[in-house]
Order: structure tokens, then sequence, then C-alpha cells
């Protein structure tokens, strides 16, 4: 086998890799300028400088500016989700713990994206991706429970129950209690559990059958 032949695979793998290290390097940047400043501050220039690119490397990579925050999206949106761990748990305590390592970690992230979705349609689309993900966690989380409230007292409730659940272990509520409230994590992190559990409670209650005793009260 010629000499040229056995290199070829190892040189075409060398600059896939090289290739790869460039993408990370610009999505890198992308996110760390998304977190200190408004996106129509960002410019395609500037990610270029600090990533050690040209300008046309990053336009091959991402096109445009919209495109440059939709491939950051798709490249940290799993280790967001990942920061919350799976949903496996319906206790109070532990999703609020979750909920708090996730934001905690990726909080203003995800709070500057809700601050900007009007701007962009590529911000528009990650906030819309990073809603319904919540959504989705948060009623397999709580699977059993909203399907006791469904089988008791209809759709309604059952949606109520989940509406309320998404909104105490959001983004938006932890923002409030640890910026505008300046709890500490911990603290913020106990509300949140609080919450949840009345959430439950006042479900649960409102579901329970009504008895004979009940109906001469």
């Amino acid at each position: 086998m010629k000499e040229g032949a056995a290199t070829r695979p190892y040189r075409q793998r060398e600059r896939a890799a090289t290739a790869e290290a460039t993408t990370q390097r610009i999505l890198a940047v992308g996110l760390e300028l998304f977190k200190d400043r408004p996106i129509d501050q960002i410019t395609l220039a500037e990610v270029a400088e600090r990533a050690g690119v040209g300008v046309q490397t990053v336009i091959r990579r991402v096109g445009t500016k919209d495109g440059l925050i939709a491939a950051v999206n798709a490249w940290v949106g799993p280790m967001i989700g990942a920061a919350r761990g799976a949903p496996d748990t319906a206790d109070p305590a532990e999703v609020a713990a979750r909920a708090a390592h996730q934001y905690e970690r990726w909080g203003d992230v995800i709070r500057r994206s809700l601050s900007q979705e009007d701007i962009s349609p590529a911000v528009a689309a990650t906030v819309t991706d990073g809603r319904q993900a919540h959504r989705a966690w948060v009623a397999q989380a709580f699977h059993n429970q909203l399907r006791a409230v469904l089988d008791a007292a209809g759709p309604a409730a059952r949606d109520d129950l989940l509406g309320r659940l998404v909104a105490v272990t959001g983004a938006e509520l932890w923002h409030v209690l640890r910026r505008d409230g300046g709890l500490a994590a911990a603290a913020a992190q106990a509300a949140v559990a609080d919450l949840i559990t009345a959430c439950l409670t006042a479900a649960a209650t409102a579901a329970m059958p009504v008895t004979s005793t009940d109906r001469r009260r």
C-alpha cells in the first residue's frame, strides 16, 4: 500500500477534528457574548476575532447572526436540560433542588433569552423550545398527580395544576426570588419546594369527593 493512501484517512480525521474544534470555539464565543450583552450588540466580526478565525469562517459555520443564535441553542440546549436531570421524581424538595441546580448554572442565559424573544426569530424559537421542554419535564415528573386530578376532576383541573407547577418551577420565578427578591439559593429553593407542595395539596383537596357529611355542612 502506498504511503499516501495509508495516511489519507488520518489526515481527513485530523481536518475534521480541527474543523469541529473551530466550530466549538465559535459557539463558545457566541454563548459568552450572548450572556454579556443584547443580541443587537453582537457582531459576527467580534465573534470571529474572539474565536481566532476569519469572518468568512464564522459565516460558513453559522450563516447569519440568527444562524449563530440557532447554532448556539442547538449546542447548549442539551447541556441546559441535563443540568436538571431526568423527570423521575415528584418529591417537591427534589424537584426544587434540580431546578435550583439548573437555574444557578443557566438561569441568566434563560432569562436573557426570555427578555429578547421579540427581537430575533432565532431567540423566539429558542424560548419556545425551552418552554416546551420545561412543560414536558414537569408533566412527566408529576404524571401520577396530574393523572389523579384528571380522573377525579377532569381535564380543566388537570391543566390548571400543570400550569401552576410549570409556573412555580420556571426560570421567571427563580429570577424573581434570586435577583429581585435577593434570596440566597437555598432560600429560593425552599420557597419553590413550598409552592410545589401547596399546588399539589390544593389540587388534591379540590379533587376529593364530597361526602354526605360535607353536604350537610
